[in-house]
Parts: C-alpha cells; sequence; structure tokens
C-alpha cells in the first residue's frame, strides 16, 4: 500500500520543552501507515544543504559502526532526531568525517557517502576541508569505542588529549576557535583533563562535554532547583567503573551541583570494592536508606537481597568541599541496567530513575544531540566545569581503589554555578512515540543491528 505523507506538527507537537526550545519537527519524513519512516525526502536534504546560516561541522571520531557513539549521534545529525514529539529537524550540518579505525563493520563512510559528505584522511584536513584554514564552524569528537590498550588501572586509553590537541593546534594556527563538543570524559586521566580545559580557555574554545544521563528521562521528573540544600546523595548504575563509573558520575554531578552555593568543588575521593562496600554501609559511611531508595525507583531491577545478588560491588564516595557526601555505586545484577539517583536534602529525601531508550533508536542520545546542536548554536546547555570535575573524580576514584586509599584531591577545587544553564530534556517520564518506534528510513536500514531487525 503506498505510503502517505502525515504532518508530524498535526501528529507529534506537544506542550514541551521542544517547542519551547523553538526545535522544529520535520515536515520532511515519509511516514507509512504504521507510522514506521520509510524514506526521507529530497527536500530536506536540499533544504539541510542550502540553509542560509547553518553551522558547518566537522564530525571525528574513532569508529563509526553501528550502535557505537559515533552512530547513535552523528546518524541522527545526518537523517533527524527521534524523539517523543516526533523527527525533529537537524539545525547543523556534517560537512565533514574523519574516521581514525575503519573495518569490515563501518558504516561511517557509507553514510557519508549517501549525505554527499566527504571522509577526508586527517583530523587537520576535516576541519579545514582540504584547504590551509579552519573551515567549520564546529567540532564535535567522539572518542568512544575502538581499539585501544588499557593501563596499569584497567582504563581504556582513548587518546582524547591527542586528538583535542591536534583540534586545538588547526584553531591556533588558523588564528580563530569555533565550539567544539567532546563525548564522555574529557580524558581518562586527570592530567590530561586539565590540560584541555586550560588549552580551551588559552584559545577561547567553547566547549561542551560528557554523557547523555544527564540529558534522558527521570521517572519520576526530577529537578533541584537552583540553591537547594544538600547533606547527601547517591548515584546508582552497573558495570565497570571505567566504562560506566563515569555515567554515574555525570549523574550525581547533574544533580548536586544546584546545590546552595554552588559547586566549590572535592576534597577526597575514596574507592572501595567487594565488603569494604557493604562495611561502608553498614559504618554509615554510605546511607543504605539512600542506596536503597534509588534502587527502588528502578523498574527493572531483580528481586531479593541486594548483598547476595551483587557479587562484586563498587563504590566511589565523594567529599565535597562543603561538607556535602556523594557516592557513586556499581550494583551489577541487582539494577541489571537501571540507573537512579537519591538525595537528602532541607525538603526530605527525594529519588528517581534515570531512564535510557532501547535500541535501535537510543533516543537519550536524541536528546543529547539536541543538546549538541543547541551548544553550537546558540550555546552551552551545562558547564564544561562540570565534565572537567567528573572527569577527575572518576580518575581519581580508580585510583584509590587500585592504592586502597583515599586520594585527597585539594587539585579538584573546581568552582562554577549551574545556574543560566538550560539543558533539553524530555518531559515525560519514560521513552515515547518516536522515541521508542522504529526510526531508520528505508535506505538506511543495514544501520539496523541483527537483534533489532524484523521486530515490530
Amino acid at each position: 500500500m503506498k505510503a502517505k505523507s502525515i504532518n508530524p506538527r498535526r501528529d507529534f507537537i506537544k506542550k514541551s520543552v521542544l517547542t519551547a526550545a523553538g526545535i522544529s519537527i520535520i515536515p520532511g519524513f515519509v511516514m507509512g501507515e504504521n507510522g514506521n519512516i520509510t524514506s526521507i525526502t529530497e527536500e530536506l536534504s536540499r533544504a539541510l544543504a542550502g540553509q542560509d546560516g547553518i553551522k558547518k561541522v566537522a564530525f571525528i571520531t574513532h569508529i563509526y559502526r553501528n550502535s557505537a557513539h559515533a552512530d547513535v549521534i552523528g546518524t541522527k545529525l545526518f537523517l533527524g532526531i527521534p524523539t517523543d514529539e516526533g523527527m525533529v529537524a537537524p539545525q547543523i550540518k556534517i560537512a565533514s568525517v574523519y574516521i581514525e579505525q575503519v573495518g569490515a563493520n563501518d558504516t561511517g563512510i557509507r553514510i557519508a557517502n549517501m549525505n554527499n559528505t566527504p571522509v577526508y584522511p586527517t583530523v587537520e584536513e576535516a576541519l579545514t576541508l582540504g584547504g590551509d584554514k579552519l573551515a567549520v564552524d564546529a567540532v564535535i569528537y567522539v572518542g568512544e569505542h575502538g581499539e585501544y590498550p588499557y593501563n596499569r588501572l584497567g582504563m581504556k586509553l582513548y587518546p582524547r588529549m591527542n586528538y583535542l590537541e591536534r583540534i586545538f593546534r588547526v584553531f591556533d594556527a588558523s588564528n580563530r576557535s569555533v565550539p567544539v563538543f567532546t563525548d564522555k570524559a574529557l580524558s581518562y586521566s586527570w592530567l590530561d583533563s586539565r590540560w584541555i580545559y586550560d588549552r580551551a580557555k588559552e584559545l577561547n574554545v567553547p566547549m561542551m562535554a560528557g554523557s547523555s544521563l544527564p540529558y534522558c528521562w527521570r521517572d519520576k521528573p526530577l529537578v533541584h532547583p537552583i540553591g537547594v540544600k544538600i547533606s547527601e546523595a547517591v548515584a546508582i548504575g552497573y558495570a565497570s567503573l571505567d566504562a560506566y563509573g563515569f555515567h554515574v558520575t555525570e549523574i550525581l554531578q547533574c544533580m548536586v551541583e544546584r546545590r546552595a552555593g554552588g559547586e566549590t568543588g572535592v576534597k577526597s575521593v575514596e574507592g572501595l570494592k567487594g565488603d569494604d562496600v557493604w562495611k561502608a554501609i553498614d559504618s554509615g559511611k554510605i546511607s543504605q536508606k539512600l542506596v536503597d531508595a534509588a534502587c527502588d525507583t528502578i523498574q527493572g531491577k531483580a528481586t531479593g537481597n541486594m548483598r547476595e545478588i551483587v557479587t562484586t560491588p563498587y563504590a566511589v564516595i565523594v567529599n565535597y568541599t562543603d561538607g556535602t557526601k556523594g557516592t557513586i555505586m556499581m550494583l551489577d545484577k541487582y539494577v541489571n541496567s537501571g540507573w537512579a539517583y537519591s538525595a537528602n536534602t532541607s525538603k526530605g529525601m527525594v529519588a528517581t530513575e534515570f531512564v535510557l531508550s532501547g535500541g535501535p533508536t537510543y533516543a537519550h542520545f536524541s536528546y543529547l544531540a539536541l543538546n549538541i546542536q543547541k551548544f553550537i548554536v546558540s550555546g552551552p546547555t551545562a558547564p564544561i566545569e562540570r565534565n572537567l570535575l567528573t572527569s577527575g573524580i572518576i580518575d581519581m576514584g580508580i585510583r584509590s581503589l587500585a592504592e586502597g586509599k583515599v586520594k585527597q584531591t585539594p587539585f579538584l577545587n573546581i568552582k562554577y554555578s549551574a545556574a543560566g544553564y538550560e539543558p533539553i530534556r524530555p518531559t515525560a517520564p519514560r521513552p515515547t512515540g518516536q522515541s521508542i518506534a522504529p526510526w531508520h528510513p528505508k535506505e538506511y536500514e543495514f544501520m539496523i543491528p541483527d537483534a533489532f531487525k524484523n521486530k515490530g
């Protein structure tokens, strides 16, 4: 049966943060009768290619394959961004691509070719569009995934400082700087992270960075008002401190940074593992009530005794300079793939689940993409100092665990305020609408991982 064009404004626009931000829903997507996207009109592609004033972006990544971060961010910026309200038109254009590791499973080159976007052999050429000087309006660097060794602490040695130094060098030689978004941590190393931050400041580079977790759904919706009094907070996740601990640190920090007095830094960090985690809870070093309150918000958590289910718990205790206490906990198998937060505030205990969207849409990255493009177009939606601090916290937590002692961190005296930043986040408690619907157009079905094919 012939597909018919449906006006997504009629079907999807609701009173939401997207409409409040003036973000337009794509009228150029063609929907089948089942509501699935089947193709993109040529008009949309032409509109993006020819739109006056649209920001040209260099997209730099280590690897671009199905479900890698380059895919779940970059492909949305090529094709359109699936959200609860519908498909959102990109407001920026990927003008060049660099991919370091191109293997048999690469999809980035094919997608770039399908969108008439040149793939350059070096970072520098992607930034200069093959010329001598910087020729783009912004850079998105996705330094996640790819084949790299691990260091003695079990941390994957992503060359993020190396890549950002190359980007900054082009800026310096061109006597011009443009906004840079870098995915996840600034670096696995605090020293590298600090260098990146300081070099960006020296060159007046607008920067934003971080995880998708601060921009995902919250069930129940919870945003601390600026100036809230917080005595202790806990953030919950799973898997390793190196890979996923950073996400949990970002959950903690995006919430506690709104407390009274703003962020004033961290004076010490302590990493714990195994029985030492349970001992910390039993002694009151970590609040059992806050841990339980956070875990109880997670819909998919296991039933039964936490201590019997979690064979190797991990925790990082964060002692803030102003006396606030924070804890990052990794509770494999008990929370399954869940994330959560809880805090003791002057108005009582609060807790919420941080909810992600599954594949193949991975729409939590849609909201990250919306924040990236808002940053590029009109300014950051989160302070770069948050990411500098979270990069340092997780590095020190891993080092503390390896050394078996508390790490004193006077160098993490990072002060900033979260006031005035306006991130784009979903207003619903859980993914809905196009966030959980098939979205790959017909020509892009090769992007759907095998595990998700033939699923309605």
